[in-house]
C-alpha cells in the first residue's frame, strides 16, 4: 500500500492511472514490442510522439508499474530504464545521463571517453537485467541542428546492435523526422504510436465523454454531472483536449472544496480553478465555466492555447 493508500498524501488524479482508449492503444502496443524482443532476442524500437499535456510520460511509468507487478526483479535490478535525452545531445552526455540513470559511480568522470561508457553502459545494462530502455524528450535529437546529435542518433544504433533490449523513444511529434533521416535507426524504430489530444471528431467526443465520466467518479467530493453535452463542451474547451489541463482544473476543484469548505464542485468552483491553474486573466466571457462564456476556443493572441498545434510538432 503506498502513501496515498494510507491516506497520507492529499487526493490528486494524478495518483490514478486514467485509461482512455488511446492510452490502452499505447500499452497494448509497448507490450508487444516488448514481447517481441523477449521472444526474438533482438532489439526492436517503438516512438510514441504526441504534444505535451497529453500523458506520455505517466503512460510509461504505469507501464513500469504494471511490469514490476507482474515480476518480482531484484533490489538493485531494473526491469525499465528512464532516461531523459539532453537539450544538446552528443553520444557522450547521453551515454553521461544513461550511467547516471544506472547509478554508476563514475558516470561523470571526464577521463572517460565516449567509448569507455559506451562498453561500461553495455556491461551495466546486462548486469542490471534491463529490459526496457525509454529514452524520453526524443525531438532534442531533431532539434539540436548539429552533427553531435546525428552521432547521438547512430550512438543508440550501436547500443541496439549490442544488446536485446526494447527501446522506447518518447517525444513531441517531430521525433519521427529523426527516423526519416536516418535509415537505420527508421528500420529498428519501425513501430510508432501517435499519442494525441482528443479532438472534436466524433469518435474522440464519446471517448473524452466516457474520460469525463470516469473521472469524476474519482473525486472526493460531492459534483455537478460531468455527462451532459454543454459540460462536456465546457471542459473540452477549458483543456483542449489534453489530460493534463483536466487534472490541473479537477485537482484544484478538489481542494477548493475540502478547504473552503464548500459543499461540493460547482460551475463556480470550475470557475476558480480554471483562473487559478490556465488562465489567470481570462476574462467572464473567455472562462469555460463562466455563465457568459462565449464557447469559442481558447486560441486567439495571449490565449492558453494559441498555436498550440504548431508549436506541439
Amino acid at each position: 500500500m503506498n502513501n496515498y493508500e494510507k491516506g497520507l498524501v492529499p487526493f490528486s488524479l494524478r495518483h490514478h492511472f486514467i485509461l482512455s482508449p488511446q492510452a490502452e492503444r499505447a500499452l497494448t502496443r509497448l507490450t508487444e514490442v516488448h514481447g517481441d524482443t523477449r521472444r526474438t532476442g533482438t532489439s526492436k524500437g517503438l516512438v510514441i510522439q504526441g504534444p505535451s499535456g497529453v500523458g506520455k510520460s505517466t503512460l510509461v511509468k504505469e507501464y513500469v508499474r504494471e511490469l514490476e507487478s507482474t515480476k518480482k526483479s531484484e533490489v538493485g535490478h531494473y526491469s525499465v530504464l528512464t532516461v531523459e535525452i539532453p537539450s544538446s545531445p552528443t553520444k557522450k552526455n547521453l551515454a553521461t545521463a544513461m550511467l547516471t540513470a544506472m547509478k554508476d559511480p563514475y558516470a561523470d568522470s571526464r577521463t572517460h571517453s565516449a567509448e569507455t561508457k559506451f562498453s561500461r553502459i553495455i556491461q551495466l545494462l546486462r548486469n542490471l537485467a534491463v529490459e526496457v530502455v525509454v529514452l524520453d524528450e526524443a525531438q532534442h535529437l531533431v532539434d539540436y541542428k548539429r552533427n553531435a546529435a546525428s552521432e547521438a542518433a547512430d550512438w543508440i544504433k550501436s547500443l541496439m546492435n549490442e544488446t536485446s533490449i526494447t527501446f522506447v523513444l518518447v517525444g513531441l511529434k517531430r521525433t519521427e523526422g529523426l527516423l526519416w533521416a536516418n535509415e537505420q535507426l527508421r528500420r529498428r524504430f519501425s513501430a510508432t504510436v501517435d499519442y494525441n489530444r482528443f479532438t472534436l471528431t466524433e469518435a474522440c467526443w464519446a471517448q473524452f465523454a466516457t474520460l469525463l465520466i470516469g473521472i469524476r467518479d474519482l473525486l472526493p467530493v460531492a459534483s455537478i454531472s460531468f455527462s451532459d453535452k454543454e459540460m462536456i463542451r465546457r471542459f473540452y474547451l477549458a483543456s483542449f483536449g489534453l489530460i493534463d489541463y483536466l487534472i490541473k482544473i479537477l485537482d484544484r476543484a478538489v481542494w477548493l472544496a475540502q478547504n473552503r469548505n464548500l459543499e461540493g464542485i460547482t460551475l463556480a468552483v470550475l470557475s476558480r480553478a480554471f483562473k487559478d491553474e490556465v488562465w489567470s486573466a481570462a476574462p467572464n466571457e473567455r472562462n469555460p465555466f463562466s455563465d457568459c462564456f462565449n464557447f469559442q476556443p481558447l486560441i486567439r493572441d495571449r490565449e492558453p492555447f494559441e498555436n498550440f498545434d504548431i508549436i506541439a510538432v
